[in-house]
């Protein structure tokens, strides 16, 4: 756990992890594995690829979730991404 408030926590998600179910049949899962160690239920932000890592908000209520996906929708907060890459990516990447 990267940070946790009573609205927000933030997780650090390793690749190879599925943020929740749906997408496969794993049975572990970080939003499953979060809202254990929370005790309470976990609303993912936004998400992330099974073959990446980086940090993972989830908000602790609908509530909050909503909000913050209002508020990129609208502007008011920016995603950034960073990549960390082995050998020359394409052209058409950089």
């Amino acid at each position: 756990m990267l940070f946790s408030d009573t609205h927000l926590t933030a997780l650090l998600k390793p690749s190879g992890m599925l943020v929740h179910r749906g997408m496969g049949n794993d049975r572990v899962t970080l939003a499953g594995l979060a809202a254990r160690q929370l005790g309470l239920p976990v609303y993912p932000i936004h998400r992330l690829d099974r073959g990446t890592s980086g940090v993972l908000v989830i908000a602790h209520t609908p509530e909050v979730a909503a909000d913050l996906q209002q508020a990129w929708t609208d502007g008011r907060a920016e995603k950034v991404y960073l990549a960390l890459v082995r050998g020359c990516p394409p052209p058409h990447a950089v």
